[in-house]
């Protein structure tokens, strides 16, 4: 029988440097030496932090040859990530739900083992003095956003092949009576709307009044420097958009903002008054979203570019988001997760993190294509009784409302009257009396959809995807089948998800939350099914030397784009979907 073993892990600033060795050019006073932290730093100029890794066990745990662990962990608990497919569920945003982690340990005398490098040259038995976390929290208090991590595994397996959850420290309550607790969220917390802001904000302000009328060829701004305002560019005063091409420094305290147009991009000309905010705006010109997602995460949203496998992205919108190329301009700050919660409404994709992997994913809302599936079944997978099956009917759309065309890019984004073209798709039979008897409308205000084809294709897939009730299953697999994560693709049979005739039905869904109920032993799944128009098939850009439609394969036919009749069909009845 196999002993689950759980570890916690903190990543600590720590320097590399050894007090008043070169580079430290700290001197011995009456504080002593640092504790090589910033807190504690006596020559901050060459303070060099590099993570140090400080590992704590769970009380009663068995000890593990070769790891220093702190026996001090009482409890571990996770909120998984639940990613939102086409933010189709009502109950989270277009980004779902954020993985969330809560760490309770015990607060106790520590000896500064590992934490203190001159330990043995204080004059004093550092278990006399204090408690681990009373001291850490003292020396070490710049813990936000630092790297926590959970192991769960097996007793004598190494730590680095054991399952491993990743997540940023958000706050340390305590200690208090005993007790300390650390709660963690995950990467996309740092592009939380509190904490990013795209564009950020200007600080340049008006040195003059300026009419409604006033030929403004140059823009005097106090407050800034040139540098906040890179040429050519586009400024919002007020109500009104200004372009610029260049930008000029007059003397210490003001620069000039030269070429100006006046009420650009649909705005209005106003007047203007001594101090107005002079905001930089952010504009995306025939960009692609997976572009402008990493861009807002990494430019605006502080995320370590390391966190995301760009790679991947740019093969799943290659494939699937040729079409979604955007053209915007937001010109007051706004939350980057609002921002990228519009994209990935508008273009049928998920962001999320994956705690395992340790990486921000990217995927569209596709339909199933030929690829190595794998199954689950009650016999071999099912937790016997665990599952539970549901539907959610305020998810279900028969109409979808493309609002696009933004007039002025100053009103509100929910100002349906600030758009010069609205598409409307309908499943007139989906409200019929035979079926749901009523109508539920999925309005979509956009300040990036151009194109009529963009439009069209949202109201249709979007459709395609929720024309009914999205169906959920939630249900437990034992430790073999551990490996299945958030986002991965399942073709389950169950005994109660049957065909017209009460034979179980194999049905493909995806896993939109993962969480290690029991670690070691047991992990419960959030399932969701892929629902597609039955007879509609998804084209996608082929090679050069691809063979005409008569003369491919039934695989080259399911995954390729062919032209087709006035109708879109084929000879033998199939239509495409441009995807």
């Amino acid at each position: 029988m196999r002993e689950p073993v759980t570890f916690v892990e903190i990543d600590q600033d720590f320097c590399a440097h050894s007090f008043g060795v070169s580079p430290c050019a700290a001197a011995l006073g009456p504080q002593g030496k640092c504790f090589n932290t910033l807190k504690t730093c006596q020559d901050e100029v060459n303070f060099n932090p590099e993570p140090l890794t400080l590992t704590f066990s769970l009380k009663g745990q068995a000890n593990t040859p070769g790891i220093y662990a702190i026996p001090s962990v009482m409890s571990v608990s996770t909120a998984p990530t639940v990613i939102n497919p086409g933010g189709g569920s009502r109950q989270s945003g277009p980004l779902g739900m954020r993985a969330s982690l809560t760490v309770s340990f015990e607060d106790a005398p520590h000896s500064d083992n590992l934490v203190d490098k001159y330990a043995g040259t204080r004059g004093y038995d550092a278990l006399n003095r204090g408690t681990f976390w009373g001291k850490w929290l003292a020396r070490a208090p710049y813990y936000n956003n630092r790297i926590i991590r959970v192991r769960d595994g097996y007793a004598g397996q190494p730590l680095a092949e054991m399952t491993t959850r990743t997540y940023i420290i958000d706050k340390i309550t305590g200690p208090d009576r005993g007790k300390v607790t650390v709660t963690a969220k995950d990467m996309l917390k740092l592009a939380d709307d509190d904490k990013s802001q795209a564009p950020k904000p200007s600080n340049g302000e008006l040195i003059i009044d300026y009419t409604a009328e006033d030929p403004i060829t140059e823009l005097r701004v106090t407050g800034a420097d040139a540098g906040e305002y890179p040429a050519p560019g586009v400024v919002r005063v007020g109500r009104e958009l200004m372009s610029y091409t260049g930008v000029t420094t007059v003397s210490e305290t003001e620069i000039e903002l030269t070429g100006i147009s006046r009420a650009v991009m649909g705005s209005e000309q106003k007047q203007h008054k001594l101090k107005d905010r002079v905001q930089l705006c952010l504009q995306y010109d025939g960009i692609r979203v997976d572009e402008i997602i990493y861009d807002l995460l990494t430019e605006y949203g502080s995320v370590d570019p390391d966190w995301i496998d760009y790679d991947a992205w740019q093969a799943e919108a290659g494939l699937w988001l040729q079409q979604y190329t955007f053209t915007g301009i937001i010109t007051e700050p706004t939350g980057v997760t609002s921002l990228i919660s519009e994209l990935a409404e508008q273009s049928l994709t998920h962001v999320w993190w994956d705690e395992r992997q340790q990486k921000i994913l990217l995927e569209t809302i596709k339909p199933p294509i030929y690829e190595d599936v794998p199954r689950i079944n009650d016999s071999k997978n099912i937790i016997s009784d665990s599952v539970k099956i549901k539907v959610e009917p305020k998810a279900r759309v028969s109409q979808v409302w493309v609002f696009f065309g933004q007039i002025d890019p100053t009103e509100k984004i929910t100002n349906e009257e600030n758009f010069a073209r609205l598409r409307v798709r309908a499943d007139l039979e989906a409200e019929s009396d035979q079926q749901y008897g009523d109508s539920n409308i999925r309005k979509i205000y956009s300040r990036w959809i151009e194109t009529e084809a963009q439009a069209i294709n949202i109201t249709t897939r979007l459709l395609n995807r929720f024309r009914d009730m999205p169906k959920y299953v939630t249900l437990e697999l034992d430790s073999k089948d551990r490996h299945f994560w958030t986002g991965d693709i399942v073709d389950m049979t169950h005994i109660a998800i049957v065909d017209f005739t009460g034979e179980p039905q194999e049905t493909r869904y995806q896993i939109i939350s993962a969480e290690e109920v029991e670690p070691g032993h047991k992990t419960e799944y959030v399932l969701e099914k892929y629902e597609y128009e039955i007879g509609l098939l998804f084209g996608r850009w082929m090679a050069n030397n691809a063979p005409d439609y008569d003369g491919a394969t039934e695989e080259q036919r399911f995954l390729g784009m062919w032209w087709g009749n006035v109708n879109g069909e084929q000879e033998d009845g199939k239509k495409y979907l441009w995807s």
